[in-house]
């Protein structure tokens, strides 16, 4: 993928594209310039200006016995600072993208709002027009509302232009009244950081005068800013200025593609290719006609605004649109192939990009584009400890937090609590002496990189100071995060290991221990600090893999964001599919980095302690893992269906038949036999009844040998075939075959899944020892007579008991309990002592185990002990022969097709409840949580789940309004036609994607999307999303003061970019394209 060069723009300009529907045009911003001078810039002469202004009406309105800060005044110079932001205010909330999102939150956009910052959430006076009851016809009326503004797409720049315009405060009204150049005078000194001396109590010769004494405080100064507020630069308004230009511009893709999004397949619902007898020829036909119909969509132009990057990178023409094809291109968005592809493109730059906490992910030098060298933190490590000498502190820690009274910031938010460390005297004065020892790093923060650096390598000196080939990719402060032994655990118990090793081996102190957790899991780990995840979800498990491959894509976008996230977030955030080579790339490692440890964790590869695996290794991963993924899918999807329902067939079979009947006249118990009957109820019947029956019993249907009591049912007008021709019941068999097949299979792979998300210990327990597989009986004795009554404990439990002998000789029995409809399985120690066998017959009621023989040939030895061979012996339980043993004995303990024949033996009519009544709520009391998840489905909150939820096989499910109530994680449709309803949240049940070859990303492609990632990040992240390789000539081009060059890198002489500062050479981002680092020490600029 290549950007527009300047030599194609004229050829853009064609009667097309002349035509391009009109966009919304761009608010006009005026952007000061720097002007040499005596003068100074526009910008300080318009500061400067503006203080006139403002002296001479504060002057004017104090001398009137009035609230002056509420008046209006209307000589705002627009280059000023606080013009130019008032500006690019006025020109957000009047954009196509703030005016789209308000009309879908009802706010009325000509009464004032009121933005808080702290909370993320506007103010405002609704329209009245959100549906109401269909009984109320008042007229609207309006009233106060509030909503959440983290879903507006353009939420990071909003936030950061009005808190330029808050000055110290937090809130911030805007009356529409008002305009850029025209204010409220309390308005201007909010922006300022001034506090206006207004008292009503004050004689209006009191109040002049406390106006007079403030005016002196800064009459003769520049500008209006106090000495300790810091002057808004222009690159920063310019800055802000381009990204409303890149916001209306993704405002215009959106609307383009969601115009002509639905074309893709309109009319071709019923092409051929969708027969089950489709062809070859069939399906390429079929894809000929989308890949032209969206080679036509990608043609459609698209007006750029002016003020954009993209609109500056490219050096465009004003009013000269490009099309939909170059802006992805030029974007580094992959274009698309189909219809879902395209509107993932709508949905994801309808989407806000996700915000990074101000120390990122708490790595420091760490988490630069290129590390801090491995010697450097050698060095960093041997510095911190000789500081610490002579300290009573034994960590660094410990002493950063020395006389801070953190309180219930800990627990509560260890973020904030952190953020007080940094700002501590104590974390002023280590990294003043890291600076001395080391040299100036270029950081806009220079105390908290040094001291967050310093906190995670003296944590981690092991990991840091090891010479072994032995990967540290899972490795934090010494502790194996991936160890084997930790699969089938969940976050808590993962949490408590983790604290036990920084206990006992001293690196952090119980006071601090919860701190120390988080800056060491935040960079490697940050999985873990995601709040509100299920108990049920443990390591191991392809939940699991999906999880920590969606919490990468997030941290490389914004690295930090994810420790704020709840669970729910974070997997509706991944529903956004990847669409730039760059995100795709960053999916497809942080899966293959995952599916290694699930490999090792569920016996498919042998652990290797370097981390390297074969691509013959990790193909065999991925097969298994999208075996796994696939079969428990249609496990899902069968625990999902509803039995065939011979009723609805038959009534539609009828109504087909005769299409003169209604449904209530079909269901209408009206006919009476004229002679006596075959069946057993004695009537009067309904024509359903007679149907339904007669075709079970493989009669034929002779409408003559009835009478109808209602006269509207003439049967003399009813068609009913012959037998042969009654396909109804063959279907329904057929149907129902099918469905307890599906059933049969799903109960399999249930019971395996759960024998798989066992703890190390317990998988091994049931792989090598002696197993026996029973259900429990309840056996009673009728009083007097003494007659043996038996009767299972339970439909849905089999019972496992292991033997194991241990390296002594010793046996010991474990016993496990699994209940498909709990979807549990657990330990039963007050069984361990009972045998199963034949019940006798004692005359006493008690409960015991019988055997449970499955149906199926097994090998002789499927029961036997089998041999644990090495220390990391993993046993591969979902794929095993013994659990493929139990599975089928649950089958055989559920007996569904054994039910379904008893009941069918049975005959019932229309009044009564049919035997596939019976069946159907009989398989639904075997589905885990069926009615809850129903609930949950449809929306009933409160009787249902919480926003997402497992089934029974780890799959998410989203209920009605899930997308709404996720909102916080970022995730938007771009209009309704995109959107969903309740779903399985199908990206977190993909299964392994297919490598992506890097050598095959093409340079230019990958550029731009460093560029994309670089535009839709926040103000100031200054992290890598990605680290791949990149031509800085192409990156820095258009960056002032960057000098192209060489220096070592990472241990090897590497191309990059520079600036000078301080006469000493520093890296330049290539996203955030600001300086970072500590001098580089051999950079040599290119010729």
């Amino acid at each position: 993928m290549t950007a527009i060069s300047n030599s194609r723009v004229s050829d853009l300009h064609s009667p097309q594209l002349a035509k391009a529907d009109p966009t919304p045009s761009p608010a006009h911003l005026e952007i000061a310039t720097e002007l040499a001078g005596r003068g100074g810039s526009l910008q300080q002469r318009g500061d400067r200006k503006l203080l006139e202004f403002y002296t001479q009406d504060l002057k004017e309105l104090s001398a009137g016995n009035q609230d002056y800060r509420q008046a209006t005044v209307e000589r705002i110079p627009p280059h000023s600072s606080f013009g130019q932001s008032r500006a690019l205010l006025d020109s957000i909330l009047k954009s196509p993208a703030f005016q789209n999102w308000a009309k879908e939150n009802d706010v009325d956009l000509s009464k004032e709002i009121t933005i808080n910052l702290a909370s993320g959430t506007i103010g405002f006076t609704t329209m009245g027009t959100k549906p109401r009851n269909p009984f109320d016809f008042s007229p609207p009326k309006p009233s106060a509302g509030s909503a959440d503004i983290h879903s507006f797409m353009g939420w990071p720049l909003l936030k950061s232009a009005a808190n330029t315009l808050a000055g110290s405060g937090n809130v911030i009204k805007f009356d529409p009244a008002t305009t850029a150049t025209r204010v409220k005078v309390a308005e201007i000194a909010q922006f300022h950081g001034h506090t206006l001396p207004f008292d009503s109590t004050l004689s209006p010769a009191e109040q002049q005068a406390a106006i007079t004494q403030y005016i002196n405080k800064w009459e003769h100064k520049d500008d209006l800013f106090p000495e300790n507020v810091e002057t808004p630069s222009q690159k920063h308004l310019e800055s802000q200025a381009s990204q409303l230009g890149d916001l209306n511009n993704r405002s215009s893709v959106i609307a383009a593609i969601t115009k002509v999004a639905d074309s893709v397949v309109e009319g071709l619902e019923d092409h051929d290719s969708k027969s089950s007898l489709a062809n070859e020829k069939d399906h390429a036909e079929y894809n000929l006609i989308i890949k032209q119909r969206i080679n036509a969509i990608l043609d459609t132009p698209i007006q750029i605004d002016p003020a954009s990057s993209y609109f500056k990178n490219r050096n465009l023409k004003p009013g000269v649109a490009v099309t939909l094809r170059d802006y992805l291109v030029g974007s580094g968005i992959s274009l698309p192939a189909n219809e879902t592809e395209l509107k993932s493109i709508a949905q994801s730059l309808a989407s806000p990009p996700i915000e990074t906490p101000m120390h990122g992910n708490l790595g420091g030098a760490l988490s630069w584009p290129t590390p801090m060298s491995n010697a450097d933190q050698r060095a960093l490590i041997s510095m911190t400890n000789k500081f610490l000498e002579g300290q009573p502190e034994r960590n660094l820690l410990d002493y950063l937090t020395r006389g801070l009274d953190l309180g219930d910031d800990v627990s509560n938010d260890r973020s904030s609590a952190i953020d007080r460390i940094l700002k501590s005297p104590n974390a002023e004065i280590f990294a003043r002496a890291a600076e001395r020892e080391f040299g100036e790093i270029a950081s806009p923060d220079v105390i908290a990189e040094w001291v967050l650096t310093a906190l995670y390598t003296s944590m981690d000196a092991l990991g840091v100071n090891t010479t072994a080939p032995d990967s540290s990719r899972t490795k934090v402060a010494g502790f194996d995060l991936a160890h084997v032994n930790l699969s089938g655990k969940n976050i808590a118990e993962i949490h408590k290991e983790l604290a036990h090793h920084l206990l006992v081996n001293k690196i952090a102190s119980v006071e601090n221990l919860e701190l120390a957790m988080e800056i060491l899991l935040s960079r490697k780990a940050p999985e873990l600090l995601v709040k509100e995840i299920p108990d049920t979800l443990v390591k191991g498990t392809h939940s699991w893999v999906s999880f920590t491959t969606a919490v990468a894509r997030l941290e490389a976008e914004a690295p930090g964001s994810t420790n704020k996230m709840t669970y729910a977030q974070v997997m509706m955030r991944n529903e956004l599919a990847p669409i730039t080579l760059a995100d795709k790339l960053v999916e497809q490692q942080a899966q293959s980095d995952a599916l290694k440890d699930w490999g090792v964790q569920n016996g498919v590869l042998d652990w290797n302690s370097t981390d390297s695996y074969s691509e013959e290794d990790m193909a065999k991963v991925r097969a298994a893992f999208k075996d796994q993924v696939d079969r428990l899918n249609e496990a899902s999807n069968a625990f999902a269906k509803m039995p065939p329902n011979l009723h609805d067939m038959t009534m539609a079979y009828i109504k087909e038949l005769n299409p003169h009947l209604s449904e209530e006249q079909i269901k209408q118990k009206v006919l009476t036999p004229k002679e006596s009957t075959f069946f057993s109820f004695p009537g009067p019947y309904s024509l359903l009844d007679v149907f339904i029956h007669t075709a079970q019993l493989h009669k034929e249907v002779d409408l003559h040998t009835y009478t109808s009591s209602d006269k509207n049912i003439d049967l003399s007008t009813i068609t009913a075939p012959k037998f042969e021709k009654n396909f109804v019941n063959s279907h329904f068999e057929g149907g129902l075959r099918v469905y307890l097949d599906g059933f049969e299979q799903g109960t399999q792979s249930q019971v395996k899944h759960l024998i798989s998300k066992l703890p190390l210990e317990d998988r091994k327990i049931i792989e090598h020892g002696k197993i026996s597989v029973s259900k429990e009986v309840d056996v009673t004795y009728t009083p007097y007579s003494q007659i043996q009554e038996q009767k299972d404990s339970s439909t849905t439990s089999v019972f496992v008991q292991s033997e194991v002998v241990d390296a002594r000789g010793n046996k010991r029995t474990h016993t496990y309990e699994i209940d498909s409809a709990k979807n549990t399985i657990r330990k039963r120690p007050d069984l361990d002592d009972t045998r199963p066998g034949p019940i006798p017959d004692d005359k006493r009621n008690a409960k015991h185990l019988v055997p449970l023989v499955p149906d199926g040939d097994y090998k002789e030895n499927v029961l036997s002990p089998w041999p644990d061979n090495s220390t990391h012996d993993v046993p591969n339980s979902f794929s095993s022969e013994k659990t493929q043993y139990i599975a089928d004995a649950m089958v055989k303990k559920i007996n569904i097709r054994g039910y379904a024949d008893e009941l069918r033996g049975t005959t019932t009519f229309d009044g009564e409840v049919p035997f596939y009544q019976k069946l159907e709520d009989f398989v639904l009391g075997l589905i885990p949580g069926y009615n809850a998840i129903t609930n949950f489905i449809k929306g009933n909150w409160r009787e249902g789940l919480i926003d997402l939820a497992f089934d029974a096989f780890g799959f998410i499910l989203a209920g009605a309004g899930g997308a709404a109530r996720a909102a916080g994680a970022g995730v938007r449709t771009a209009t309704s036609t995109l959107g969903s309803t309740a779903k399985k949240l199908l990206r977190g049940a993909i299964g392994a994607l297919n490598p992506i070859d890097a050598q095959g990303l093409l340079l230019a492609g990958v550029q731009e999307g460093i560029s994309y990632l670089a535009n839709r990040g926040p103000e100031g992240n200054n992290q890598p999303r990605i680290k791949i390789n990149y031509d800085p000539v192409k990156i820095f081009r258009n960056v002032e003061n960057a000098t192209v060059g060489s220096a070592t890198m990472q241990g090897s002489m590497t191309k990059i970019a520079a600036t000078q500062k301080n006469g000493k050479w520093y890296a330049l981002d290539p996203v955030s394209k600001q300086p970072y680092g500590l001098p580089l020490k051999d950079f040599v600029p290119s010729a």
